[in-house]
């Protein structure tokens, strides 16, 4: 789906660390989106959402931004408390190209920096799309798998097991947590994956204590994510069920759920039309 898109990569430089991203012209610039990605192995936002590209640039100017530590960006540590820290490179990234005021849309990890973000700086984002974040250390009615011995392994195995990264783990690893249907992985974004977490100095990340930053629990923020938001979620989400979810759209000022019955946690790209259309209907509401 991405084959006929004109996707810019570019860098630009925020605190001393250098982030890369993806740009793709719109027409609307005033209000652009900017797409994050989720913490998977070789997650990158424009392999996240690469078959949303043409939908979304037939009405917006895109960005998919690369956090340092994921794609091409600097592999540098995190200090503190891990949203906070990447939010504050997201504020620097849209103070950078003068971005006043933005939509955006986020997978699960980008989610919950794009939360934390939402809450300090209100008057910089337009509405706000959430799919399968986590944003919390557990969930209401059952503990978070993210959180459990099943998966506590789960970097580690892929990076540092056996002779590390490969495109067959890479294909196992996103049918196993990401998708519900086995099918729906196609080969473009497998390989884009592996090669993205085929950086030997991510390894050294994962050999460095605390290189990752402190967890945080974004529970006591809720209340102050003031946007618009849109929270899509995949019944069969592996790493947590619908009451996470449930506690945002409570907590937050304005907030509503749509629950895909036939996708995971990569529901975009499971459901590339229906995600479309839904959350572009959303955007184009009033900002």
């Amino acid at each position: 789906m991405d084959q006929h898109i004109d996707a810019h990569s570019r860098f630009v430089t925020v605190d001393g660390v250098r982030l890369h991203y993806r740009e793709v012209a719109g027409p609307d610039a005033d209000l652009p989106v900017i797409f994050t990605h989720g913490g998977g192995p070789g997650s990158t936002a424009w392999s996240n959402f690469r078959h949303s590209a043409a939908a979304f640039a037939a009405r917006h100017r895109c960005y998919f931004l690369d956090f340092p530590q994921f794609g091409l960006s600097d592999m540098v540590p995190v200090e503190g408390p891990v949203f906070a820290w990447h939010a504050r490179k997201l504020l620097g990234f849209m103070d950078a190209l003068g971005i006043r005021r933005a939509h955006l849309v986020n997978q699960s990890f980008g989610g919950c920096v794009a939360i934390r973000f939402a809450a300090d700086h209100p008057e910089r984002v337009g509405r706000l799309l959430l799919i399968g974040s986590q944003p919390v250390a557990r969930g209401v009615l059952a503990p978070l798998p993210l959180f459990s011995k099943h998966a506590a392994t789960l970097m580690s195995d892929y990076y540092l097991a056996g002779e590390g990264p490969s495109l067959e783990k890479m294909r196992a690893l996103i049918r196993r947590y990401e998708l519900h249907d086995d099918a729906a992985l196609d080969e473009e974004t497998a390989r884009l994956r592996f090669e993205a977490s085929a950086n030997p100095a991510y390894r050294k990340l994962l050999l460095q204590p605390g290189a990752f930053g402190e967890w945080e629990n974004l529970m006591g923020e809720f209340a102050r994510v003031a946007a618009p938001t849109l929270i899509l979620w995949g019944l069969h989400d592996w790493f947590g069920g619908i009451d996470v979810p449930m506690l945002m759209v409570n907590q937050f000022a304005d907030a509503r759920l749509h629950i895909l019955g036939n996708a995971a946690h990569h529901l975009q790209s499971e459901c590339p039309e229906e995600f479309n259309g839904v959350a572009l209907t959303f955007l184009g509401g009033p900002a």
